[in-house]
């Protein structure tokens, strides 16, 4: 009897560990590409769409977006770099 209780209770933390929205839908180290003149993030596969200036770098998505609050613009990119939360087995089939 004991151990049924316990493997439920293993069973329903797994389960709410992989269901529930945990992790974000954009890993922070994702390498995105910033323009420092208009403030803008965008993704590496949309680079040849985005109307860039000169004064372009390369740094994770991470620091962009808290450090340099830098915002997405471009409609491809917000394609690619999704921001909120995910759970961690939509995660694993994307």
């Amino acid at each position: 009897m004991r151990k049924k209780i316990v493997w439920g209770i293993i069973t329903v933390i797994v389960l709410a560990v992989l269901l529930l929205p945990l992790v974000d839908k954009t890993s922070g180290t994702t390498r995105v590409i910033v323009d420092h003149t208009n403030k803008e993030i965008v993704a590496p596969s949309c680079y040849d769409q985005a109307d860039l200036t000169n004064w372009i770098d390369e740094m994770s998505f991470g620091n962009a977006l808290n450090e340099l609050e830098y915002d997405i613009r471009d409609e491809c990119s917000k394609k690619y770099l999704q921001e909120g939360k995910t759970s961690v087995l939509m995660r694993i089939f994307e």
